[in-house]
């Protein structure tokens, strides 16, 4: 837990719809209408394929839309949410509620009233008034009954927290009390459809378990939240008014069977044995009983489906438990480690400041390129925090790290490592043994690979899952190796870090979910090196790479197959070929094994009247001219596991075009004039930024906006979350 949280200054609220029509419409109008003094709002509808009208219903109340496509689950779509921008607190609202005004700052205020508080959860009303009715279908937890009635009654209370019973059993405190019961502060846990979680509270948690798909999940991470030190508070100043199981409903078959399983996975990874013990007992029962009545139900359509959704419930449940006990005890041994340390996460004054963990950079290149960007990033953003990085390196990166990092730790790696093979060697043999002689409680390694003796802490990023993916992307030696070290890394105990939520979901799609949450943690970008160029810096890329005075679109990448410059290549040649003023391409990275671009690049670079230009490998002071001095960003990726060039093009200025697909949405945001991966529609998305300069104007200010939130501080942040 961090000791001294920053106030709450930004927020987003996350509503989660499907198939709500007006009804999330008006959700959505109550959030937008909020008040926040001296607070940023934003409102994002995330919407799980809905079929009806509901994202531009919700568009039109002025919410920005992240569309997934499909029903993904309520967790997955909120860890969309809290993935696609970044705040200081998320705010979790069903589409089936209304928010009065004082809602998301009443949970604010909680918040930063309590600095030890990961989450505030609100109180929850619900709609209509009622009267006690013995044949009524709200049942009390005291068994008492109420019915809606549309006069006289009273107003209660759908929720003032969550609360778990000794059986595991999880439920809403003040379920049916009337308005105006005064409840404690404390509380177990969250309504996850109206609380507020800080950020930087949940995001070393990453987010909500997405295997529950619908209840429970919000159980779930209270539980881990407390378990990594932070409480919960009741908000009873934000008020909800919601219409209960308004979109699942809790007779349906669906809600029996999640209901059951979900119970128990909770109860399994989560509570004492003691509630362990009940859990699987009274699950076990319940399947014996619904087994019982499937058989007695003959001719009872309705009752024997409900038997088999509880009994499949039951089943899945049970199927769960060894996985579950074996994430139980990683928790356990991530719990211990932190509280033998205490909860600041960082290095000590008396140690000078110096990090229990030593990073391994040996495995770069030397053009260092994104993954190097990145590890810059890293050693800076630590320094930037007050820590002292411990780096071992290869001597031709010694000078460049030590000028970037002058209060790093460095060690050197033996001269023989340089062939790749010698390198691995050493990596599970020397790395440990330095480690062990610089007192170093753990090992960060940063591109895949890690030394497999589980003597030590490991910390190990993944950057992305192509090698799944987009297996034509690479050598078949290469796929297999990168491949066979993913899985390795979400079997064995180790700690893994990914650039952002969409790698962490592949990685889980692909090689399994790991004991211990995917880490996310999005890369920053260097402002002293990305920014708007001077128009001198303009001038002279101009002059040293002979452009002229012509405009030019930008691409920066390595060429291979899954940044698909053909494609751009072709759809360059194609606005040329509609506008003989088109912009030049210019096209800067090293080659890798793209045939089809090879060929265009080839094919142009025959024509004596080309626009296109070849750059090649460009130095780091070259970029910013690059990028900030063209009209347009270009960058059709298929599979990215961040995209790094967006965000630096971004943040120089330039307006991006970029596809919907892998990471690049949760990097470009709403700022990217977005595309298909093909020649046509990279065209007519370039097309539009050349016909309309309000446009570019638009996309290059939103992008200089959405850059500023993400910064190499906050990435090496979360890097000390993991390293503890």
């Amino acid at each position: 837990m961090k000791q001294n949280p920053e106030p709450i200054r930004s927020l987003l609220a996350i509503v989660v719809t499907w198939n709500g029509g007006e009804e999330a419409a008006l959700a959505v109008r109550s959030l937008v209408r909020q008040s926040v003094p001296d607070r940023a709002l934003s409102v994002l509808v995330v919407d799980n394929g809905s079929a009806d009208d509901t994202v531009p219903r919700c568009r039109a109340e002025g919410a920005a839309v992240l569309e997934l496509g499909e029903n993904l689950g309520y967790g997955t779509a909120a860890n969309r949410g809290m993935a696609f921008a970044r705040a200081d607190a998320y705010v979790l609202c069903n589409q089936d509620a209304i928010y009065e005004q004082g809602f998301v700052a009443g949970l604010a205020d909680a918040l930063d009233a309590s600095p030890g508080a990961g989450a505030a959860t609100a109180q929850v009303r619900l709609a209509g008034r009622f009267e006690r009715d013995a044949e009524g279908g709200f049942v009390g937890h005291d068994g008492e009954r109420w019915r809606r009635v549309e006069e006289g009654g009273v107003e209660l209370l759908n929720s003032t927290g969550n609360q778990v019973t000794r059986s595991g059993n999880g439920r809403d405190r003040g379920w049916l009390a009337p308005v105006g019961t005064e409840f404690p502060r404390a509380v177990f846990g969250i309504h996850g459809g109206a609380c507020a979680l800080r950020a930087a509270a949940v995001a070393p948690l990453g987010g909500f378990d997405e295997r529950y798909f619908m209840y429970y999940e919000d159980t779930d991470l209270s539980w881990r939240l407390r378990e990594a030190g932070w409480t919960v508070v009741y908000a009873a100043e934000a008020v909800s008014v919601h219409r209960h199981a308004g979109s699942s409903g809790t007779a349906s078959a669906r809600f029996i069977e999640w209901n059951t399983r979900n119970r128990l996975w909770c109860a399994l990874r989560n509570g004492p044995f003691a509630m362990r013990l009940t859990a699987t007992t009274r699950t076990a029962l319940s399947a014996a009983r619904a087994g019982v009545s499937f058989l007695r139900a003959r001719g009872d359509a309705d009752a024997r489906e409900a038997a088999r959704a509880r009994i499949r419930g039951a089943l899945a449940g049970l199927r769960g438990a060894r996985r579950l006990a074996a994430q139980r005890r990683a928790a356990h041994e991530d719990t211990t480690r932190g509280a033998s340390r205490g909860v600041s996460g960082g290095a000590s004054r008396a140690d000078g400041g110096r990090l229990p963990v030593l990073l391994d950079f040996t495995s770069l290149p030397p053009q260092l390129g994104g993954v190097g960007r990145y590890l810059e990033g890293l050693a800076a953003g630590i320094e930037e925090l007050g820590g002292r990085p411990r780096i071992v390196l290869r001597r031709e990166h010694e000078a460049h790290f030590r000028a970037l990092a002058p209060h790093a730790e460095l060690h050197l790696a033996p001269g023989w490592i340089g062939r790749r093979g010698l390198r691995f060697l050493w990596e599970q043999t020397g790395l440990l043994r330095l480690a062990s002689s610089v007192g170093a409680a753990a090992i960060h390694s940063p591109h895949y690979t890690f030394p497999l003796a589980a003597g030590v802490r490991r910390v190990v990023t993944v950057h992305d899952a192509t090698f799944f993916s987009d297996p034509e992307a690479h050598t078949g030696l290469k796929r297999r190796f990168f491949a066979w070290w993913i899985r390795r890394g979400t079997r064995a105990n180790v700690r893994l870090v990914a650039p952002s939520a969409a790698t962490a979901r592949e990685i889980e799609r692909y090689a399994g979910r790991p004991a211990r949450p995917i880490l996310v943690a999005h890369h920053g970008v260097d402002r002293e090196v990305f920014r708007r160029p001077e128009a001198a810096e303009v001038e002279a890329f101009r002059k040293r790479h002979g452009l002229g005075e012509a405009p030019w679109i930008a691409f920066l990448g390595t060429i291979e197959p899954r940044k698909r410059v053909g494609e751009l290549v072709r759809a360059h040649r194609a606005l040329c070929k509609a506008d003989p003023d088109a912009p030049l391409l210019l096209v800067s990275g090293a080659r890798g094994w793209d045939a089809d671009a090879a060929a265009e690049l080839d094919r142009e670079a025959g024509r004596a009247d080309s626009k296109v230009r070849e750059l090649g490998y460009l130095p780091l002071e070259e970029l910013r001219a690059l990028l900030g001095g063209a009209v347009a960003f270009c960058y059709p990726s298929i599979a990215e596991g961040f995209g790094l060039p967006v965000l630096e093009a971004m943040a120089c200025g330039a307006p991006v075009v970029a596809t919907r697909l892998s990471a690049l949405p949760e990097v470009a945001g709403d700022a990217a004039e977005y595309c298909e991966p093909e020649a046509a529609s990279i065209e007519a998305a370039l097309r539009r930024l050349a016909e309309r300069p309000d446009l570019r104007e638009r996309r290059a200010a939103a992008g200089l906006r959405r850059a500023g939130k993400f910064t190499w501080a906050r990435c090496a942040e979360l890097h000390l979350e993991a390293y503890r």
